[in-house]
């Protein structure tokens, strides 16, 4: 069985990140989850080097800390090892769940219409993904996604279980791909290392 390791920033992005290592038909191994980019950034020239060795796929969000993924990744480290894919969701991971329209508009009970066609597009993924669950027809959603009035809080109470339960039983990133470029380029990513023997 090939394992890929996967290193992310927080936990909502791990289940997307295993997502995305079976879709090519590999399994995940051993998950890092940093704790914010502050804490992986240092860590990616160390994962990059065991690359030598090891299949990698490190997710960390653009934001906006450069002016497009290519140039990040230069920021991070000046090299990639052949077996890792250290790929950049723009501007965040929560685009690649918005991209996938159908699934989040059934999972959170919101009218398709409301979701953004271009979700690499906005500015603050998250902060749209949370005004989204405000217009949740379902009261639990609406509670457990946004903070309530008066709160210096930027996410509901259970805005990480939501998401985590819904990127790893629902989510499909194929279908998501078809509205987010940066996903599309990971996946096709992915299945060029799986084509070309590369994760072996």
């Amino acid at each position: 069985m090939t394992l890929v390791y996967v290193a992310v920033e927080g936990r909502t992005d791990a289940p997307i990140a295993e997502r995305m290592v079976r879709f090519v038909g590999l399994e995940p191994g051993t998950v890092i989850e940093a704790g914010g980019k502050s804490k992986l950034d240092p860590r990616i020239p160390e994962l990059n080097q065991s690359g030598a060795n090891l299949n990698w796929l490190i997710l960390r969000d653009l934001d906006h800390d450069a002016p497009c993924p290519a140039e990040l990744i230069r920021n991070l480290v000046s090299h990639i090892s052949p077996r890792v894919s250290l790929r950049v969701p723009v501007r965040t991971v929560e685009s690649w769940v918005l991209a996938d329209a159908e699934g989040f508009a059934q999972e959170f009970s919101i009218d398709r219409g409301l979701l953004p066609d271009r979700p690499d597009d906005l500015d603050h993924p998250k902060s749209h993904l949370v005004d989204m669950c405000r217009r949740s027809r379902q009261p639990k959603i609406r509670q457990a996604m946004a903070p309530r009035p008066n709160s210096r809080r930027k996410v509901g109470p259970e805005y990480a279980n939501r998401l985590t339960a819904f990127t790893r039983r629902t989510w499909n990133p194929e279908r998501a791909a078809r509205r987010s470029p940066s996903l599309g380029r990971a996946l096709d990513a992915l299945t060029r290392l799986v084509a070309n023997g590369v994760w072996r």
